[in-house]
């Protein structure tokens, strides 16, 4: 709200973002400035003259791409959303929670009635039906002129019904990347677009998914709010060695690791060379160049999957859940897989019971990885909790607004004279090995991150360089006193950092529990 404030006192005309996207039928985003356009009349919601008042009405007006006439989307829960204006902070209301055709949409202060929560209804012409909650009337004008004001109406699907959500940032589709995804790379790319403004496909079954991600062409796949694809495969037998808990964590406990080539179970820990048949049932969906994979809520899903990005270029996964690839093994899939990658943006994922990797990346440039959940609760490993979440070598990622949230180690393990990697208002809770653990010449920059008892918060395994600003961090907890806070190398005179803002890093854990992962 701070930030809301602040904007008012500029002249309205100063705060115009230029570049809006042109009626745009894309999924909207938690927390993205949308100017709404109607669908007939092409004029945009304005609120009355600028008004920064409780109950100012709001009308239809040429756009000016203003502050009166942007407006923040943020997910209400059950697939609705409220929609805040950006230059008052007050939310589209319907006057008095009036039930009846014709009652006035005004701005109001926020109260969490249902008059102030609008279900976006795709239309098959095109934009959306914005719908009340409370009274089940559309989002209308009468007209097509400026000045008509805004009101609810039974539904009889005209075009004076029908609004286009277009990004303030002229970035249909959703939020543009930020960070190394942002910046030209040597693939001939300035920034991460992945299928851009290509039509987008709805899938619901895993073969669709699987057909559109590895298509030749430039593809936009959304998964539908509600959805669960289960990609999971008839039960297959793997041969796997036994290996023993630690005795401090848990005695008596095995967990089941797969043999990568010639590696024998003594190699991988066990006390003999005893193979035990354990069942597995991923598949692996490979990701192709310029796609955009992302659920339309937080309930979309995807199981038993694992993505591999290899070879590609300009990728985008956002906004879905990723979970149930073999948890009760070890070595038996990644949620996400990036290899000899580049410009490739994963955001707003939540990854759970995982068998290896969460995401896992080699050799890649331009990554950014933000405000994804990695949970780390899994009954079938040692300490119940997982130990493999990320592996970086020799990639150039950023990481910012991330949660590690009750895993084990490699939060992420950095490794490569190549390894370029930002870590910025991240948050780790209850992490028993370690957070950040670097060796062999990877250069790490560390700043504005929560640490909550969390061991070895960045820790310098062998010949590392990390550059932490601990002044910036915050450590309570066992993190507190671990004395693996390694600082203090110079890193990055190779690399430019995209410009970035570190928020209140107090405020870090409360933001990033509830709006990491899918929104």
């Amino acid at each position: 709200m701070a930030a809301l404030v602040a904007s008012l006192a500029l002249p309205l005309s100063l705060m115009a973002n230029p570049a809006s996207a042109a009626n745009c039928s894309a999924a909207v985003y938690n927390g993205g400035l949308y100017n709404v356009v109607n669908a007939a009349s092409g004029k945009v919601l304005d609120v009355v003259a600028g008004s920064t008042q409780g109950a100012a009405e709001v009308q239809q007006w040429g756009s000016a791409n203003s502050a009166n006439q942007q407006f923040y989307l943020r997910d209400a829960g059950n697939g609705y959303w409220t929609m805040q204006a950006k230059h008052s902070g007050l939310l589209l209301d319907v006057l008095n929670l009036s039930a009846n055709d014709g009652a006035r949409i005004i701005q109001w202060n926020a109260t969490g009635a249902q008059n102030q929560q609008w279900l976006l209804k795709k239309s098959t012409g095109g934009g959306y039906n914005v719908v009340a909650r409370h009274s089940g009337k559309s989002l209308t004008v009468a007209d097509n002129n400026s000045g008509s004001r805004v009101y609810q109406a039974l539904d009889t699907a005209g075009g004076l019904q029908r609004w286009f959500f277009n990004p303030t940032n002229g970035a249909c589709g959703g939020p543009a990347p930020d960070g190394f995804a942002a910046q030209s790379g040597a693939d001939g790319l300035s920034t991460t677009t992945g299928g851009g403004n290509t039509a987008p496909v709805t899938v619901t079954s895993c073969g669709a998914l699987s057909s559109a991600l590895t298509s030749t062409s430039p593809a936009v796949i959304q998964i539908p709010a509600g959805t669960t694809i289960d990609c999971r495969t008839a039960v297959r037998s793997e041969s796997t060695c036994a290996v023993a808990c630690p005795t401090y964590q848990d005695p008596g406990k095995s967990t089941y690791r797969v043999p990568v080539g010639t590696q024998t179970c003594k190699e991988l820990g066990s006390t003999n060379e005893t193979r035990y048949m354990r069942p597995r049932d991923e598949s692996a969906i490979w990701v192709g160049s310029n796609k955009t994979l992302v659920g339309l809520n937080k309930d979309a899903r995807i199981i038993g999957a694992s993505l591999i990005v290899r070879d590609a270029k300009n990728v985008i996964i956002r906004n879905l859940s990723i979970e149930n690839i073999n948890p009760g093994l070890v070595e038996a899939g990644d949620g996400i897989t990036i290899t000899k990658s580049s410009h490739v943006w994963v955001d707003h994922v939540r990854f759970n019971l995982i068998s290896d990797g969460h995401i896992d990346i080699q050799d890649s440039k331009n990554v950014t990885l933000s405000w994804n959940r990695f949970d780390g609760t899994n009954a079938a490993v040692c300490g119940n909790q997982h130990h493999y979440t990320n592996a970086l070598s020799n990639s150039q990622v950023s990481l910012h607004h991330n949660f590690w949230n009750k895993t084990s180690g490699r939060n992420p393990k950095l490794l490569g004279a190549a390894s370029r990697t930002h870590l910025y208002n991240n948050y780790w809770l209850d992490v028993p090995y370690f957070a950040i653990g670097a060796s062999d010449h990877a250069q790490v920059k560390v700043e504005g991150n929560f640490f909550a008892n969390t061991a070895r918060p960045h820790w310098n395994e062998d010949n590392a360089l990390i550059d932490a600003n601990i002044g910036s961090n915050r450590y309570t907890g066992k993190s507190e006193n671990d004395v693996e806070k390694d600082s203090g190398a110079k890193v990055f005179g190779d690399t430019v950092l995209f410009p970035y803002k570190l928020d209140n890093v107090d405020k870090l854990p409360a933001a990033l529990s509830s709006g990491s992962g899918a929104r």
